[in-house]
């Protein structure tokens, strides 16, 4: 099954899912939840635009100091595409990462654009799993599952952040390293084999930069991804005071993090569609909350991701149209001995 098919296929089954536990949960019950919430899912989206703002910050770090200087709406608006794609192509969560080069292309140097890329991915991932760590330490033994849900869940925790620090361990090797790797395996044209060689090592240059010289930045890119997630939380605890259940910081934690942490581990599942809705079904059970509230509040995060999808999509329209058409010139690293 090529990936066009199976994302084909994650989409009917997610929706199959979602539609299933509408129906189990009350279709009019859930339309009561929505229409409590009536108008604030206005706020609800555009706490998703400061949430994407604070993942674009986590990426500004990425890049050298000396060309941050203005250049955050652009990041702002090529990542939004990137998101966008990420959610309707057939590559998981991978068809963007190139779209953000493209789109970049004549604005930093490509060696820059394509070592950010990479870094601010594994930076995002990785905070991603000290957000969910500190999440669940906090929140878990408010929760009643099982423990069989419990292992399962932990072990899926460990497996998929292994992949993380497999990716990390890679970078740190280097590109070249990488792309050698990757090139030996794949059935592709020798000009591009011959133009990605010859692109490794300012790769890796770049990469190096922050990862050896640059820890204040590190620093920052995951604390801007932090704050990103404490807005969802946000998002979370404006609901439930919308639909009147019982709200707090603990609460909403927890099902911010276990539903990231469901996320975190189906990843290949597209905009993880009907995991989404069933883990805030689930974590509002283990919690002592309605199971249909859980799925309203499921699915008023569903209509969020789609506005800011179509916001991605409508950035991703006007970039192409204005894109430069020439490369900047690679940088010139100066490292110390």
């Amino acid at each position: 099954m090529n990936s066009r098919r199976g994302r084909i296929a994650w989409i009917l089954l997610g929706g199959a899912l979602l539609a299933w536990l509408i129906y189990e949960s009350g279709p009019s019950r859930i339309a009561s939840d929505l229409a409590l919430i009536g108008t604030g899912l206005a706020v609800v989206v555009l706490l998703e635009f400061v949430v994407d703002g604070f993942n674009t910050l986590g990426w500004w770090f990425t890049f050298p100091p000396d060309l941050r200087r203005g250049s955050f709406g652009k990041l702002f608006f090529v990542r939004l595409a990137g998101t966008a794609l990420n959610a309707t192509l057939p590559a998981a969560s991978m068809g963007g990462e190139p779209a953000k080069v493209y789109l970049l292309h004549g604005d930093f140097p490509v060696a820059t654009v394509v070592a950010t890329v990479m870094t601010s991915s594994l930076i995002f991932s990785l905070s991603k799993a000290i957000f969910i760590a500190w999440g669940m330490f906090l929140t878990w033994r408010h929760m009643e599952v099982s423990h069989e849900f419990s292992v399962a869940v932990l072990v899926g925790f460990l497996m998929t952040l292994a992949c993380v620090l497999a990716f990390l361990l890679l970078q740190l090797r280097g590109f070249t390293y990488t792309t050698n790797q990757i090139l030996r395996r794949l059935p592709i044209p020798k000009r591009w084999m011959v133009r990605l060689k010859r692109l490794s090592p300012a790769v890796d240059a770049e990469m190096a930069a922050l990862y050896r010289s640059r820890p204040r930045d590190l620093t920052l890119a995951v604390c801007s991804h932090q704050v990103a997630f404490l807005c969802g939380v946000v998002q979370v605890l404006f609901l439930l005071r919308r639909l009147g259940l019982p709200h707090s910081f603990i609460i909403s934690l927890a099902i911010e993090s276990l539903v990231m942490l469901l996320g975190f581990v189906t990843f290949i599942v597209p905009s993880v569609l009907g995991v989404q809705e069933g883990a805030k079904l689930l974590i509002f059970t283990a919690l002592g909350l309605p199971a249909a509230a859980g799925l309203t509040v499921g699915i008023a995060f569903r209509l969020t991701s789609i506005v800011d999808n179509a916001a991605g999509l409508l950035a991703l329209a006007a970039l192409k149209g204005r894109k430069k058409p020439a490369l900047v010139p690679a940088r010139r690293l100066v490292t110390s001995d």
